[in-house]
């Protein structure tokens, strides 16, 4: 399948290790968003956009209670790994979210975290996948819209990654225009909330340390990032995450918006 958006962070072995401790640090704030929001109307057919290997999938089938879960994502080597460890009734399809519709039928709850911070247009993917929702759906969003850190390394590396995506026509803080991006007539608001959290620096350096290799070798990183400099953010992260030097906590603002299909 041809792609047609650049996923900064790739589809390789490191990008999995990446995905599953990205998943670890930031479960506890999504299993409370997705529990709050599924409790007393267990969704029929549940989606997870951008399910990557299948650890957001796993989560929304568990905190949601749904009968049925499909994940889905564009590349097809992470799918074969979720698949690996689904339950009964989560199965996960290959698909492009940038190119609807899906191949699917209509769900009653759809859930991404981190996807439209991705997309080039992600206005125009969320009014598509009103194609793949029932009256009355839940449409679930999870994006960044704050990465702090009074420590210079971890200042960095934000600024290195905001650069790159924005080269790819992305926003590393799409978090910030959330609720514009989905005033549309596909979906109404029914919660919007900044959620600030504040992250070990060592939890978040092991994360990061891992992000880093995935793409420093990208073309536009390659062309435009000091090669000395990179290192010298590389080997920072590395230090935090082994715990030989210590740094003040990561602050997260993370956007949850919560939306119903009209």
């Amino acid at each position: 399948m041809e792609k047609t958006e650049h996923y900064t962070f790739g589809d390789t072995d490191l990008a999995a290790q990446r995905l599953r401790r990205l998943a670890e640090v930031y479960e506890p704030s999504s299993a409370a968003l997705l529990e709050r929001v599924a409790t007393g109307h267990a969704p029929h057919l549940a989606l997870d956009l951008g399910c990557g290997p299948g650890h957001t999938t796993r989560l929304v089938a568990e905190r949601t209670r749904a009968e049925r879960v499909i994940g889905i994502d564009q590349s097809e080597r992470l799918l074969t790994q979720a698949r690996a460890s689904a339950a009964s009734h989560v199965s996960f399809t290959q698909a492009d979210l940038s190119a609807p519709p899906l191949p699917v039928p209509g769900a009653d709850f759809l859930y991404s975290r981190f996807l439209l911070t991705h997309l080039r247009d992600p206005n125009a993917v969320l009014r598509g996948l009103a194609r793949s929702a029932v009256p009355g759906a839940w449409l679930v969003l999870e994006e960044t819209a704050i990465l702090s850190s009074e420590d210079v390394i971890f200042s960095a590396y934000y600024e290195f990654v905001a650069r790159l995506q924005a080269h790819y026509g992305q926003r590393m803080y799409i978090g910030l225009e959330l609720d514009e991006l989905c005033r549309c007539p596909e979906w109404k608001g029914e919660e919007s909330l900044l959620l600030e959290v504040r992250l070990p620096a060592a939890d978040m350096a092991r994360l990061h340390f891992l992000n880093i290799q995935t793409w420093s070798s990208d073309p536009f990183a390659v062309a435009h990032f000091p090669a000395e400099e990179l290192l010298r953010v590389r080997e920072g992260l590395s230090r935090v995450a082994a715990g030989e030097v210590s740094a003040p906590p990561v602050t997260c603002g993370m956007k949850q918006l919560v939306l119903r299909r009209r």
